[in-house]
């Protein structure tokens, strides 16, 4: 069964067979493959396939078609089959085919198994991940019209009922959302459809995206099918509406209690509260909401005003006559207090710029109360008008809408074009957190200017500078972030992610050794995050991302970082149904170099998992997709790869041969620094096969190529590749002095895990046994400081 295809139905007809696709010719071979696996390894009769094939009017010749598609397919799933002969897979039945199919080799076949019975709502889940769109969605719309594929598209329709209600029943509405949201999406006049993902909406705490989604499937009801919403839809928007609070409202009980206390008495002085926070965070909502509590208390009314503060701010004058309602007013200040004097009045100053906009608009008279609200932080009120200060922070679960969104959008539109650039490139980063230089990193710019720009966004409310250094943004900053990146061309999006790969990958304390074309920065490691812990946490995610994105090349540079982690954990198996992902999506897209690059990071994770030979498997498939890429950097390192499983499995001269082609690769490029890194690897495999002169030949030509370009961090890999060649050849004094050499340079530019790793080399070649034990108690104290426990061998990862 291991030459057996994998194929796919639910969704558009795919097979693959050890990482490459099957070619499935003509739009009307596709259709008759897909009703043979729609069918399911269950015969199909000559008038089911002529009736989907010509919608019941089949030509005179129709069999002889079919008979030839038949054979087409057979050459397919057996290339070496005779013709005319019948092979394994596709079979002859009275009056028609069938294909043998298995659970493990179609998807339709694993969705029943998997369904089958009295199945969990895991099974169920995992069942309808194995979804990709409607039915052979690939396939002309009429040929799916055919029973066999309604059949199966409400068998699946089904299973996403109970799901759904299971989901709902057991407090589990987030696991199946996706699977429901993107069917809805796909089916956007199914009204049950979008009742059951209003309730799971509702479930998972977004009540107002869930009354967002049923006026905009009441709107489009109305516009396509001049319907209003049937039983239920409208059934699940009053549980909705009925069981909604407020969303601003969600856990502000205190700040609303704090409101209402300190309103003024009659007899009392004029109050003003200060409402401040970020774009988003309810400031407004509050607000309004304490008014409408306390507006029994003033019986000369609540009068309120947008003071546009955050856009164009508007004048004293402007601001009088939105509150008194009056045209022309010659003297603004005069008559907005003779108007009030008096009287008990409420005023609401929304979306204030600052305190000095807001002054002029405070009441006086006894009784009075003024609430200003603002992203600034109204200090000036608080200090000469007594202003009672109350800060926001944006509540933990928050959905984007609208309002919120013209919220922001007025933040935004008031930025420089540099911190602009700034905020939306932030969206990309994997966390919510950030420092002035890993901001630099993204924005390919020097920290000193990095760091006003992070000032100016939280000036604006859009980051929060938590501690010193370092800043915040709310998820639902992050949201709005993310749709402004969306206008950020493919190019962009890849060079702001690269530089942030590199960010991580140089400036962390765990690496052990620089691996090929991966050139460092000149510069001292920074540690990316607060504490050992958090910078794997770190690196941890950025591989996840660059197994998702198809970012193969990162895949296999993260895990030279942190693989002995990976391995501790047990994450393997995580990135492995991430990387299974990441590459059904790259095929279903038909995007072949997010597929190659895919297919290579799924390598490095099944060489993870010691699984090599599919490994190299994938290595193998992808490689041709590079050449027709004419991505001659991406095949270079798709070499390095090879030659390193090759290794790994004892076969170090065909190792080395990839590693000659990745070295041709490499010189056919103008990039010098990738020369000296391939030159340096070169001959690290050359070592083990005792070619020991070319070794130090490669190895002394790298080092002359980095010393010329001032590369001195680089150095120190080389200078450890030449301590493993002098170690071989027995050479013990050379060797001490080629890895006291690396040594010196890893504590120049503070890698710790690399200078442990080297001071552990250095014992292995140490000429006394005081010596030896020095190194080996200081690398044991800097692994101890790493958090990472001793290993047996300390070259096992090379190169």
């Amino acid at each position: 069964m291991e030459s057996a295809f994998w194929w796919t139905v639910l969704g558009p007809v795919r097979g693959r067979r050890q990482g490459r696709e099957a070619g499935l010719g003509s739009p009307q071979r596709r259709a008759l493959m897909a009703l043979l696996l729609a069918r399911a390894g269950r015969p199909v009769t000559m008038g089911e396939i002529t009736g989907a094939l010509w919608r019941g009017d089949p030509p005179e010749l129709a069999a002889n078609v079919v008979q030839g598609h038949v054979g087409a397919i057979r050459r397919m799933l057996e290339p070496e089959l005779p013709r005319r002969a019948t092979g394994k897979w596709l079979l002859p039945t009275p009056g028609g085919y069938r294909l043998a199919m298995t659970a493990q080799m179609l998807d339709l076949l694993r969705f029943r198994e998997l369904t089958a019975g009295r199945p969990t709502l895991g099974h169920l889940v995992e069942a309808l991940s194995l979804v990709g769109g409607e039915v052979a969605e690939d396939v002309p719309a009429e040929v799916r019209s055919h029973p066999v594929f309604t059949a199966v598209s409400e068998e699946v329709d089904a299973v996403l009922r109970t799901a759904a209600d299971r989901a709902l029943a057991e407090g589990m509405a987030a696991a199946v959302l996706p699977m429901v949201r993107a069917a809805a999406a796909r089916r956007p006049l199914d009204e049950e459809l979008h009742a059951r993902l209003m309730l799971l909406l509702h479930a998972d705490g977004q009540q107002a995206a869930a009354l967002e989604l049923f006026g905009e499937t009441r709107d489009r009801l109305r516009l396509e099918l001049g319907v209003h919403p049937g039983a239920r839809l409208r059934e699940a928007y009053q549980s909705v509406l009925i069981d909604v609070e407020p969303v601003a409202f969600v856990g502000r009980d205190e700040e609303l209690k704090a409101l209402l206390e300190r309103l003024p008495q009659p007899d009392e002085p004029a109050a003003v509260l200060a409402v401040t926070g970020m774009a988003g965070a309810g400031k407004t909502a509050l607000a309004r909401h304490a008014a409408r509590l306390a507006a029994d208390r003033f019986p000369d009314g609540v009068l309120e005003v947008d003071l546009n503060g955050s856009v164009q701010a508007l004048t004293t004058s402007e601001a009088v006559r939105a509150l008194l309602g009056v045209q022309d007013v010659c003297d603004p200040a005069a008559l907005y207090r003779s108007s009030l004097s008096g009287r008990r009045v409420l005023v609401l100053l929304d979306n204030a710029r600052d305190a000095e906009q807001a002054r002029e608009l405070l009441p006086g008279s006894d009784g009075c109360a003024a609430i200003v609200t603002s992203r600034d932080d109204l200090s000036g009120l608080v200090a000469f008008n007594d202003a009672y200060p109350i800060r926001l922070r944006p509540p933990a679960r928050t959905t984007l809408t609208e309002d919120v969104r013209t919220s922001f959008s007025r933040s935004y539109e008031a930025l420089s074009p540099a911190a602009a650039r700034l905020f939306h490139t932030l969206a990309l980063h994997p966390t919510r957190e950030i420092g002035p230089i890993e901001a630099a990193s993204m924005i390919g710019a020097p920290p000193e200017r990095t760091r006003p720009l992070l000032a100016e966004l939280a000036s604006a409310q859009l980051v929060d500078e938590y501690r010193p250094g370092r800043y915040s943004w709310p998820g639902i900053v992050r949201d709005y972030g993310i749709e402004l990146a969306t206008a950020l061309s493919a190019g962009e999006r890849d060079l702001v992610r690269r530089r942030l790969f590199d960010h991580y990958l140089f400036n962390n304390r765990q690496t052990t050794r620089v691996k090929v074309a991966v050139v460092p920065p000149e510069a001292p490691v920074r540690p990316a995050c607060p504490g050992y812990e958090a910078e794997r946490r770190m690196l941890r995610m950025l591989i996840t991302e660059a197994l998702a994105e198809g970012y193969g090349d990162y895949v296999w540079r993260f895990a030279g970082v942190i693989g002995d982690h990976l391995d501790r954990a047990r994450l393997w198996p995580e990135l492995l149904a991430a990387g299974a992902e990441a590459l059904r999506t790259a095929e279903r897209k038909g995007d072949l170099a997010q597929t190659a690059q895919t297919m290579r990071g799924l390598a490095r994770v099944h060489a993870g998992l010691r699984d090599y030979s599919t490994a190299i498997e994938l290595i193998t498939a992808a490689m041709p997709m590079f050449v027709q890429l004419d991505d001659r950097k991406s095949l270079a390192g798709l070499h390095l790869g090879a030659a390193w499983l090759r290794a790994r499995v004892g076969r170090p001269a065909a190792g080395a041969v990839h590693a000659d082609r990745m070295l041709t690769l490499v010189r056919q490029g103008a990039d010098p620094a990738e020369t000296a890194s391939a030159l340096n690897a070169v001959g690290w495999f050359e070592a083990r096969q005792d070619r020991y002169d070319a070794a130090v030949a490669h190895s002394r030509e790298s080092l002359r190529i980095l010393a010329d370009l001032g590369m001195r961090r680089a150095q120190a890999d080389t200078w450890d590749t030449l301590g493993f060649v002098h170690r071989r050849l027995g050479r013990w004094r050379e060797a001490l002095l080629s890895y006291r050499r690396a040594l010196s340079l890893h504590r120049e530019f503070h890698a710790r895990a690399a200078e442990a790793a080297t001071l552990r080399r250095i014992a292995r070649v140490a000429p006394d046994g005081p010596t030896a034990r020095e190194a080996l108690a200081e690398a044991a104290d800097i692994r101890r400081e790493l958090g990472v426990p001793e290993v047996p061998n300390a070259d096992r990862q090379r190169p």
